[in-house]
């Protein structure tokens, strides 16, 4: 089926998702191109293999999807929803404008909305695969795990992937996961799949507790810490109040822009996110986009002439 959406003024699809998603490394699942986002969504028990694309910044976006079952409704709230279509990003952009030093990165990020994990599942094993690494090398690994435990299908000419299920990665086991470089993290992915496939916890019902319930109960699992689940309220729930504060990448972005390179500690961070109000957590998400995309300089001033990959070490649980 062929269906439209309606976009943010200057919305630009392929920099919000690229904001995340490396272009020279993918399936992530995701695949991109020039004018667009491939790959298979998941809908509970059902999938559809879909295609957005749109011409220009501020277009309205083009969704070719291919499914028996489920409704054009479905999928466009999915899309809405993956793509944070209805996420205002009017209080962080007016912060960054009021802040002299990141003043002229706003209009460079104006045209970016947050990009969401398919599922719950799904962005709990990349916030786990995330531990310890640079951001491009746990989308190397995502790479290979996608591209051992899924099959590609097709749509209109382009091979699409979904992510692995609970089922696929029990049923490949511990050896072969070690083998694509997961390493330690293996076992606990492991764990969380054992309890998605067996229904010990509903990952899916996560969506709307209270965020102190949600950290008491993913905590309990081995492996799963304060960042993990902190990314996971961003990059799975939509939760842009808060912010892993402690993640060095953040704490090297800022000392860059703001202490002439010495790293800012954690509660340096804080202080620095609480100056822009409740707005804070949602500008640190917009300057990591922008430092992603290569549109940062260590001295505040916008890149706009070249992208370049960010490597980002991130904190230890």
């Amino acid at each position: 089926m062929n269906l439209t959406l309606r976009v943010p003024a200057g919305y630009d699809l392929i920099s919000s998702v690229q904001s995340w998603i490396y272009p020279d490394v993918q399936p992530v699942p995701e695949v991109t191109w020039k004018q667009g986002v491939g790959r298979v969504f998941t809908f509970g028990n059902e999938s559809a293999r879909v295609l957005v694309s749109q011409l220009r910044p501020g277009a309205t976006l083009k969704v070719l999807a291919e499914s028996v079952n489920l409704s054009r409704e479905q999928i466009r709230n999915k899309i809405r929803w993956v793509l944070g279509l209805k996420v205002g990003v009017g209080d962080a952009l007016a912060a960054m404008q009021d802040d002299p030093i990141i003043s002229d990165i706003a209009p460079s990020v104006a045209c970016i909305r947050p990009y969401v994990a398919n599922s719950l599942f799904e962005g709990l094993v990349k916030s786990i695969i995330q531990q310890q690494v640079s951001y491009r090398a746990a989308n190397v690994l995502t790479k290979r795990l996608v591209l051992e435990l899924t099959q590609a299908h097709e749509l209109d000419g382009r091979k699409l992937y979904p992510f692995p299920t609970s089922s696929q990665l029990l049923n490949t086991g511990e050896e072969v996961l070690r083998a694509l470089g997961l390493g330690y993290k293996t076992r606990c992915i492991l764990e969380i799949a054992s309890l998605d496939a067996s229904g010990e916890i509903d990952l899916k019902g996560l969506l709307g507790w209270p965020r102190e319930e949600i950290m008491d109960t993913l905590t309990s699992i081995r492996g799963v810490g304060e960042w993990t689940v902190q990314m996971l309220m961003i990059a799975g729930l939509g939760d842009f109040t808060v912010f892993p504060y402690g993640d060095l990448g953040i704490q090297n972005l800022l000392g860059n822009l703001y202490q002439h390179g010495t790293r800012m500690t954690k509660s340096e961070v804080i202080e620095k996110a609480h100056s822009w109000g409740d707005a804070g957590p949602m500008v640190l998400y917009l300057l990591m986009c922008a430092d992603v995309l290569g549109l940062i300089g260590t001295s505040g001033r916008p890149k706009t002439h070249k992208r370049h990959a960010r490597v980002r070490t991130l904190s230890k649980e």
